[in-house]
């Protein structure tokens, strides 16, 4: 009897070991991360050199975390788990980013088609028309006139966001991750949605009528951000100050858009939550162009 016992406690003793084995796939120079522990989060960076993200154009690896750390709410709250937070959302900021530029790009491509050649062909009008309507932008003109405004009005909206104004917020929605949404839902930003039974119900509103949009993904949620920032009507000066930084070929800065989430959030004083969260943390230095590096 003490044999079988012996035997399975072995068993579930490596049963657990198993499971709570991190997961880690490595593909197309990206490791993506299905599962980890903080620890072996912070052990990751470090064999990846990346440990400082304060770099001016400084190129960061391409290591993917599909969830915050599965112990993430047992860590005890200190700088080092905060900057661990910060290191796990900025490479998918930058995967976000890298995505919205290579939409850009065609945009850019069939401006350059359209003044060349004073037209477009049947493909490259329904590509516009496509990127206009994901992207938000409406007109009810007609004809080359309709093709000019769209072409200006999508390319003002199709443009990078500043990992800095991504991160600071993601940190004061979630207290640093710490949130039921965070962890269950991978959810960073408090999405609402109204009148639906599909989300998350909210634990101190369970009858307000609304629920919190849950994501399959930290990266899918930071996706569906970017989308609300380049589009919705409360960015309007957000994407305006941002067309102004790029034609003096500057980076938009999230510290001078902080007070643009005023409109966005039910947090008191979260401009200034924001403004001392990037000196603190020195956020502002990844808006320095920075880049992804595959790893090896």
């Amino acid at each position: 009897m003490k044999k079988i016992c012996m035997i399975l406690l072995l068993l579930s003793v490596g049963i657990k070991s198993v499971f709570a084995a991190p997961v880690i796939t490595k593909a197309d120079g990206a490791l993506w991360v299905e599962r980890a522990t903080t620890a072996e989060a912070q052990d990751l960076f470090l064999q990846y050199g990346f440990e400082d993200y304060h770099q001016v154009r400084g190129k960061f690896p391409r290591i993917f975390f599909k969830h915050l750390p599965t112990d993430w709410l047992d860590v005890a709250e200190n700088d080092a788990k905060h900057r661990t937070f910060i290191r796990i959302l900025l490479p998918l900021i930058l995967k976000i980013n890298e995505e919205i530029l290579a939409e850009r790009k065609q945009i850019e491509d069939l401006k350059d088609t359209y003044f060349n050649n004073g037209k477009l062909n049947e493909k490259e009008l329904a590509l516009l028309e496509e990127k206009a309507e994901k992207y938000e932008v409406f007109t009810r003109l007609k004809g080359a006139s309709r093709i000019k405004t769209l072409l200006r009005k999508t390319l003002e909206n199709i443009d990078v966001l500043p990992p800095s104004i991504m991160i600071a917020t993601a940190a004061i929605y979630t207290d640093w991750g710490k949130s039921r949404l965070a962890r269950e839902a991978n959810s960073l930003y408090l999405e609402e949605l109204w009148y639906t039974t599909e989300g998350i119900v909210p634990a101190d509103d369970p009858n307000g009528g609304y629920r919190y949009k849950a994501y399959d993904s930290l990266e899918d949620c930071i996706r569906a951000r970017a989308l609300r920032l380049n589009t919705h009507v409360n960015y309007d000066y957000l994407r305006a100050s941002r067309l102004l930084s790029r034609k003096i070929k500057r980076p938009p800065y999230g510290e001078q858009l902080a007070a643009q989430m005023l409109s966005d959030s039910n947090y008191q004083n979260i401009a200034g939550l924001i403004d001392y969260t990037f000196s603190f943390y020195k956020l502002n230095r990844t808006d320095y162009f920075p880049e992804l590096r595959n790893v090896e």
